[in-house]
């Protein structure tokens, strides 16, 4: 039997490692002090108590205007990072707050200071994740840029794959929820 040619879309839900049992921050320069403008999201466990306190910390002191005389301690975020996508690492600061091709991994440090090698800006990295990690490591620790949100509501990626006839695929791709 003959099959005529039928167009289905089928859109899935699907979970992350990253997503799951984590709190999400934005990490980015301090208001009023902005020079590239751009952002990037961290995950901490829910369960590292240590990280979300000074994660939130740093958020506090950011909103109270971020007077260095009163810091919570170290503010700089240094992470590990990897190529591709994982649904999560977005420019939250950017219209339609789109995603990077990159992101970075749990546990996440703070520190003071880091390596010259480290700095950078998340578009920096873009512009050729594979040459970052290759120069850095794959680790990021850019100087100007702290936690400045913990984000209420992170989009949940869906999987929009387009079958065709008996189930050839002919496209796919990622949608998301905006963020409310």
């Amino acid at each position: 039997m003959r099959m005529w040619l039928s167009t289905l879309c089928v859109l899935t839900a699907h979970s992350s490692p990253v997503l799951a049992g984590s709190i999400h921050f934005a990490v980015a320069e301090l208001p009023g002090r902005e020079v590239h403008g751009d952002s990037y999201v961290i995950s901490i466990d829910q369960h590292d108590g240590h990280r979300l306190r000074h994660a939130r910390a740093l958020v506090d002191w950011v909103v109270a205007g971020a007077d260095p005389r009163s810091s919570p301690g170290p503010a700089i975020v240094v992470a590990n990072v990897l190529a591709g996508a994982d649904g999560l690492n977005r420019n939250v600061l950017a219209e339609g707050e789109p995603p990077w091709s990159w992101h970075t991994t749990q546990p996440i440090e703070f520190a003071d200071f880091t390596i010259e090698i480290l700095d950078g800006w998340p578009t920096f990295v873009e512009q050729d994740v594979h040459a970052w990690i290759a120069n850095t490591n794959g680790a990021v620790g850019f100087w100007s840029y702290t936690v400045v949100e913990e984000l209420a509501t992170v989009p949940e990626p869906y999987s929009l794959v387009l079958l065709v006839g008996t189930g050839t695929i002919l496209a796919m791709g990622t949608c998301r929820k905006p963020r409310h």
